[in-house]
């Protein structure tokens, strides 16, 4: 090996090295210098990539013809890469980790030192010997770091550049990737005449498995409802489905829960209400389970009889109106409670969907979150890697339009091109609370009483009503008379 190199070749290799942004020239320079220095068989430079894995693209002071590509930690370089520590092997035939690189069957010996520039990996400098009985050591090690050390200013415009270059390679395979993905991905979009104008978008096997259900059941005439919670995107999946349905008339929305019961009667059973305005087409009911029971039984008539008779008017109209329903809450569980009539409940849901929350979606949310951050926009901001793993984190209370108001107030109050983690709100964390059951104080019961009081109480769950509670003891409507008689809670003559 010759003596350290003077400062006067280190700083011309510096000052070369600083006039050039070219990766191949850089390390094609460094290899040759390094040559120099060892005067051994063969200096090789790598390139090492963002995601860990390596190219060798320089050898004694020339570029390669053929650049090499290896995976990451595969080979010498990519071991140095992964732990950021120097290395040699004076075996390389016998040294699993340095035996797994190609190389010439005369090298005898190895030294790879991973070029630093603050706790980045840039390249490996991989020196080789054919002398027998050549061995590397902490010297050799000394002596490129000491090197290193006095170029530092290049090294740093190289990380630099290499980061701009790595990103660049990124955004352009991203790019590629959302090409690809858009020409499989299920979109709804949203038409004019409803309030929410926001798409629907997916590509979760979960979410595709419903739209693809919608899709068959569109060209059927009979009443869907459509389950899910807030913001997970009833209405816009309601009006999709109207639009493959083929039906020529509008499609119109009742909020119910946006208006008290004589306001909701006027607005859907007036002559130019929404039932009327729908007629041919498909009327949209929002929240059908805030409706109160008069409205309920107003619903069940029409679908029963195809007709209505308008509040305001009077006048008996046939109608041809496809209803689809949605609500935030299981309707059979209002059924179960008497909120909701069991009759009609039957009668919207001849077909029912229930859209996944975003917390059942977590390979959509990267997806809707990039497409809610530049939806309208001229220009475009991206997502880090970083950012999208804080989104992914959070378990979305209000789904698709939570996520939507986020990303809007991100763009607006992030200045740069990129989003990082730090750009996006402090979100809660989900509060999971265990349910702890409490013994019940034992209290003293004859077999009579305690029969009695689950009667009670199981007439007071349903309402009072008879029928259904004598379904729910196992018992026939007359022993249930007969029971209630015995208490003394009813009259004899009532059975």
């Amino acid at each position: 090996m010759n003596t350290v190199s003077s400062q006067n070749e280190i700083a011309t290799l510096s000052t070369v090295l600083l006039s050039n942004l070219d990766e191949v020239v850089f390390f094609s320079k460094l290899s040759g210098f390094f040559q120099s220095v060892f005067n051994e068989h063969k200096v090789l430079g790598y390139e090492v990539l963002s995601d860990g894995s390596t190219k060798l693209i320089a050898e004694n002071g020339l570029a390669l013809d053929v650049i090499k590509n290896f995976e990451k930690g595969q080979g010498l370089s990519g071991y140095v890469a992964r732990t950021k520590r120097a290395y040699y092997s004076n075996a390389v035939k016998r040294d699993p980790i340095a035996s797994s690189t190609h190389r010439s069957e005369s090298v005898e010996a190895e030294l790879c030192i991973p070029i630093m520039v603050q706790s980045s990996v840039i390249g490996t400098l991989n020196v080789q010997s054919t002398t027998k009985g050549r061995h590397f050591g902490e010297a050799e090690i000394s002596v490129v770091h000491e090197i290193l050390a006095q170029i530092e200013s290049p090294l740093r415009n190289m990380h630099l550049y290499l980061m701009a270059k790595n990103l660049n390679r990124e955004l352009l395979a991203r790019i590629e990737a959302k090409d690809k993905e858009l020409s499989n991905r299920q979109e709804i979009k949203i038409t004019r005449g409803l309030e929410d104008t926001t798409p629907m978008i997916g590509v979760s096997k979960n979410f595709l498995e419903v739209v693809q259900m919608a899709k068959k059941i569109a060209p059927q005439d009979f009443p869907l409802l459509i389950e899910g919670y807030h913001g997970v995107g009833k209405k816009i999946l309601a009006r999709k489905i109207h639009s493959w349905s083929g039906r020529k008339g509008n499609v119109v929305l009742a909020s119910c829960s946006a208006m008290n019961e004589s306001q909701l009667d006027r607005e859907i059973f007036s002559s130019k209400g929404l039932m009327i305005q729908a007629n041919g087409g498909t009327l949209i009911l929002d929240d059908v389970g805030c409706t109160t029971p008069h409205i309920q039984t107003k619903l069940l008539r029409v679908l029963v009889s195809g007709e209505m008779v308008t509040i305001d008017t009077d006048e008996k109209v046939a109608l041809n109106v496809r209803l689809i329903s949605t609500s935030k809450k299981p309707l059979k569980e209002m059924v179960e409670s008497g909120s909701f009539k069991e009759d009609l409940y039957y009668r919207l849901n001849t077909a029912g969907l229930r859209i996944p929350s975003l917390k059942e979606r977590h390979d959509d949310i990267k997806v809707m979150a990039e497409f809610f951050l530049n939806f309208g926009k001229t220009e475009k901001k991206i997502l880090t890697s970083v950012a999208v793993e804080k989104l992914n984190t959070y378990y979305w209370p209000g789904n698709a339009h939570e996520l939507k108001n986020v990303m809007e107030r991100t763009y607006i109050l992030t200045d740069g091109q990129y989003i990082e983690a730090s750009h996006l709100p402090e979100f809660a964390q989900e509060v999971k609370v265990e349910k702890v059951e409490a013994r019940p104080v034992f209290q003293e019961f004859t077999l009579f009483n305690l029969e009695k009081n689950h009667i009670i109480d199981t007439l007071d769950h349903l309402s009072g009503n008879k029928t259904r509670a004598a379904k729910a003891l196992g018992i026939t409507v007359k022993t249930l008379y007969n029971k209630l008689h015995s208490y003394g809670l009813i009259e004899a003559r009532e059975q």
